[in-house]
């Protein structure tokens, strides 16, 4: 779970701002978007409001580049930090990119910190006393030299500042995992969290895995079935088709035809290839038991006088692929005390199924937690959809993004925030001059 992030110094955040998912426990409606059994409550969801070029996906382009500094030790290159500080002030920014993580992992609590810059690296990892007790120490590194009770000996410290004098760059997270000198688990715990928790997505970007995904797991096949027939796409169910490859392209299929050269060209023998087209995975060949199978997505649709016909995917609408491609991510979130990050989620859907996908989600017995932009006002709506207390905004102010939560304004749970939002009562949308000006 992510208790809350702080961001100095990156992209377009140059003071520092705070997001969180902390409930104001006082707000009385939607109670189930609360997790309660754990030290400190916690929301399940959170969607962050703005307009084109605030700083909206910032946020989690903060919260994607940790993750990966976390996660990756070779990850910071020549010049990728200048590039992600603040550049609009007039002298050259000298100062660190700074970023702190709290964040909950196998029911306990850490704090991670790290503060970036051109030759320098500090980064501390803490178990958080969640502010009931003294946070507890488990490494603290500055350059080359690192604190912590795991060092015990003169042979373990010279190994570490070896190592990170090897690699100045990276963290010493990522070091430990893969040379693993510091021994306490809750280190390994913390790096978990990272590597295996924290999913940062955008709508854009395809699953060319998924057919195959869905093949073999028949929770996931289930679980879209179930969310297409609650959100009402006019699909009755969705399959996948397996056929062997060989029989596929001997077969009299019209459609076999178009990829005959696509599979000899791309397809020699190995295994696990998709073919992509207007951003549909049309089909995906993979090797089973020495066995070349094609597999495609078949949706079965209801038409006139409840005749039930099969479909392929080039017939589905943009939304619906789009929609299809969250699913993984969907089901990780609720089923999985995963946490997930979506980048624009509206994209290409219409509001309608977007209000019913976040009910859909709201409304479930989920174990992660889902944050999410969008521009689709009808969320703001707080008595169908969304508690103040999981929107936030972000205002652009001289280049500098300020993130500020709705539930601020101290609004009763009756006001129409939606039409306040358009109306400019609590920031975060565009100033548009007149066309004659």
């Amino acid at each position: 779970m992510l208790l809350r992030i702080k961001i100095k110094n990156f992209l377009s955040f140059y003071n520092e701002s705070t997001f969180d998912m902390f409930p104001n426990l006082k707000r009385t409606t939607f109670t189930n978007h609360i997790y309660q059994d754990s030290e400190i409550p916690l929301l399940k969801q959170a969607v962050i409001y703005g307009a084109n070029g605030s700083g909206k996906s910032n946020l989690l382009n903060a919260i994607s580049f940790v993750k990966d500094f976390a996660t990756k030790r070779k990850y910071i290159t020549d010049g990728l930090l200048d590039r992600n500080k603040f550049r609009l002030i007039s002298n050259e920014n000298k100062s660190p990119i700074r970023i702190s993580v709290e964040f909950k992992n196998e029911e306990r609590y850490f704090l991670y910190n790290i503060e970036l810059n051109t030759n320098s690296t500090k980064e501390e990892l803490y178990l958080s006393g969640i502010g009931k007790i003294e946070d507890k120490l488990l490494f603290k590194r500055t350059g080359n030299t690192v604190e912590s009770n795991e060092i015990s000996s003169e042979e373990i410290n010279n190994a570490t500042t070896k190592l990170l004098e090897n690699n100045q760059s990276s963290s010493l997270l990522s070091l430990n995992k893969e040379f693993p000198i510091l021994k306490d688990e809750n280190i390994n715990i913390a790096y978990k969290w990272f590597e295996e928790k924290l999913t940062i997505l955008h709508l854009t970007r395809l699953l060319p895995s998924l057919i195959d995904l869905m093949s073999k797991n028949n929770k996931l096949l289930d679980f879209a079935n179930h969310l297409f027939n609650k959100i009402g796409l006019g699909v009755k169910s969705l399959e996948v088709k397996s056929d062997k490859l060989n029989d596929f392209i001997k077969s009299d299929f019209e459609e076999s035809n178009k990829i005959k050269d696509i599979i000899k060209k791309n397809f020699e023998g190995g295994s696990g290839i998709s073919k992509i087209q207007y951003e549909k995975v049309l089909f995906t060949i993979v090797k089973e038991q020495e066995e070349q199978l094609i597999k495609r997505f078949i949706f079965k649709q209801t038409g006139i006088e409840g005749y039930v016909g099969d479909m392929n995917i080039e017939d589905q609408s943009d939304g619906t692929v789009k929609i299809l491609n969250l699913i993984p991510a969907l089901f990780d979130v609720i089923e999985k005390d995963k946490i997930i990050c979506i980048d624009e989620i509206e994209n290409s859907i219409h509001p309608s199924l977007i209000t019913s996908l976040i009910s859909f989600y709201s409304e479930s017995k989920s174990k992660g937690q889902l944050i999410f932009t969008t521009h689709e006002t009808e969320l703001l709506n707080q008595q169908k959809y969304m508690r103040s207390d999981e929107v936030w905004f972000t205002e652009k102010t001289q280049g500098d993004t300020k993130l500020y939560s709705l539930n601020d304004f101290k609004e009763h749970n009756t006001i129409n925030i939606k039409n306040g939002y358009l109306e400019g009562r609590y920031g975060g949308i565009p100033f548009i001059g007149t066309l004659n000006e």
